[in-house]
């Protein structure tokens, strides 16, 4: 999941906030992902919560990524 984030981040401009917001993320869940697992409820509760923040980061990059899509007009 990082590597999906870390790829379309990549795409974007290094300046814009959107890539400064996942390598924030990335970080973030980088730091998070390389702790010892628990085994315990609350172990899981914060890793399913990191890969429900990478999903939403990663569905903002592509709706930064995706073309604009034209709706033809109809009558």
């Amino acid at each position: 999941m990082t590597t999906d984030v870390r790829r379309r981040a990549d795409q974007l401009p290094k300046s814009s906030g959107p890539w400064a917001l996942a390598a924030v993320v990335l970080r973030d869940a980088e730091g998070r992902l390389s702790s010892t697992l628990e085994g315990t409820v609350r172990c899981v509760q914060n890793r399913a919560r990191l890969v429900r923040a990478l999903y939403e980061r990663l569905g903002r990059l592509e709706a930064v990524l995706a073309p604009e899509r034209v709706v033809p007009g109809g009558g």
